[in-house]
């Protein structure tokens, strides 16, 4: 990897980069967080001299007019050389005093959802993403698959420039012996997530059918209320996880099944190679360009095929292995240092013109 130039380097120095973040979730998942955790990390190795990102997390969870009120209020006081909007509080950028613009893109599925009525999905594409893409140079979106849909929403707009980078995957950080402890005898399938786009009938159907111990994180809903009232499948629910407990789960779980319907980038198939689990994904994108060979691709609408595939990960030592040996490969691609390289590269290419 080549260094930076003389002229990049100074132009870094002189530069502030202000990175601006949701306010961190409660009883859901921190994908976000994570990764941009693991870019900065990354930063402190890549870069020359170090980059760290000055960091603002705006004050109020994202949960109506007056929590967006507040955090446009504090993107006010942000003044930068480049101010990066990070992901999810996507309105705030207007409202931010910088040179150059960035915003990533993780994905677009929630002003698409038909259980909102028309008049909230025309809402919220145009306060997530036609009113701030307006305000704004550079796109990032994690995959191509979101870039796409993305174009679909709002299509291109001259002058913006539209890239995709991938998000950036955690290392593992715990001893196997950290490894969770299941209250059972029987096989363990990790499932990420019970909001509708993450399959979690058929998974369910799945492993009731193969005898196996479904560990699901997530939050309660009326679909989870309704297969565990029908059903004497077992089970457990792990709901408001931190990092380390997440891990631990990966840790100790046999394989991990994570056959959504939609998604913008599929974090859970790459921490499952990070941790050398096989994963049972869905043959569609992002999942579909973002395995590398090291998953079982499966239709996502058939139970057939994920019973089938979730079978044959645990009963094909072969198999199972070179799933993991090309897992373990397709992970560098997703490190944080990988991540962050493309990251300084943009930065530094913004800051030359």
């Amino acid at each position: 990897m080549n260094g930076p130039s003389a002229t990049s380097t100074s132009l870094m120095k002189a530069s502030s980069v202000t990175w601006l973040m949701r306010h961190p979730r409660t009883n859901t998942n921190h994908s976000i967080e994570r990764c941009f955790e693991a870019v900065a990390g990354g930063m402190r190795i890549v870069a020359s001299p170090p980059l760290q990102p000055v960091v603002h997390v705006v004050p109020w969870p994202t949960s109506g007019l007056f929590s967006m009120l507040q955090n446009c209020w504090t993107a006010l006081k942000v003044q930068a050389d480049i101010a990066h909007i990070t992901g999810d509080v996507h309105y705030v950028l207007p409202f931010v005093r910088a040179k150059h613009r960035i915003l990533t893109v993780h994905d677009v599925g929630h002003v698409q959802d038909p259980a909102h009525s028309k008049l909230k999905r025309w809402l919220l594409l145009l306060i997530w993403f036609k009113w701030p893409l307006r305000h704004c140079d550079t796109v990032i979106c994690v995959s191509e698959q979101t870039r796409q849909r993305l174009r679909q929403l709002v299509a291109d707009i001259p002058g913006q420039k539209r890239l995709v980078i991938p998000a950036a995957i955690r290392s593992q950080s715990l001893a196997v012996s950290n490894a969770k402890r299941y209250d059972t005898d029987k096989k363990v399938i990790l499932q990420m997530g019970t909001a509708p786009n993450k399959n979690l009938a058929r998974v369910w159907s799945a492993c009731e059918a193969l005898g196996y111990h479904l560990a699901i994180v997530g939050q309660p809903t009326d679909e989870l209320n309704r297969l565990q009232g029908s059903s004497a499948l077992s089970h457990s629910l792990h709901t408001s996880v931190t990092d380390d407990e997440l891990e631990r789960l990966y840790l100790g779980c046999d394989a991990v099944a994570f056959v959504s319907t939609h998604e913008g980038f599929g974090m859970p198939l790459i921490e499952a190679q990070v941790f050398g689990k096989p994963c049972v994904t869905s043959n569609i994108e992002p999942m579909k360009s973002h395995t590398g060979g090291g998953a079982i691709l499966v239709n996502p609408k058939k139970g057939s095929e994920i019973q089938s595939a979730l079978h044959i990960a645990l009963n094909d030592p072969a198999l199972r292995e070179r799933i993991i040996q090309m897992g373990y490969a397709n992970v560098h691609r997703f490190s944080g240092k990988e991540v962050a390289q493309q990251h300084l590269d943009l930065y530094r290419e913004l800051l030359q013109h």
